[in-house]
């Protein structure tokens, strides 16, 4: 995915004379989305998992969708950082990563919308 594409140029791409991943920088940098990807993981993982029991889990869906969604634009703009110049050309995958996680916001709902979905069954309107 897209952070590993940016961890493997991290590791390539040099500046005053080594990688940029030995920057204190860009490893806190990497070591945030990672941990921000497995909370969205994590959160989609238990929304399965409540359906599969039969169980109420339209609150934890939206609740993934939403912050997947979130964190996907996140990291993706991210990576795009990660490479510098290079994030926005064609000749490296991150511009594509980043394209298509603005698609997470829109499809299959808005974020508004998941965001609403939530407020309604915290607040008991569903």
């Amino acid at each position: 995915g897209a952070l590993q594409c940016g961890i493997q140029y991290a590791k390539e791409r040099k500046q005053f004379g080594r990688p940029i991943a030995e920057f204190q920088a860009i490893q806190f940098l990497i070591a945030e989305l990672a941990t921000e990807l497995e909370a969205a993981r994590l959160l989609v993982y238990n929304a399965a998992r409540l359906k599969d029991a039969g169980l109420p889990f339209v609150k934890e869906a939206a609740m993934a969708k939403y912050y997947a969604s979130v964190v996907a634009e996140k990291v993706t703009s991210n990576v795009v950082e990660i490479y510098g110049g290079y994030g926005f050309t064609k000749d490296y995958p991150a511009e594509k990563y980043f394209r298509d996680s603005k698609i997470g916001k829109i499809y299959e709902g808005t974020s508004n919308m998941q965001l609403q979905t939530i407020a309604k069954i915290l607040l008991g309107e569903r």
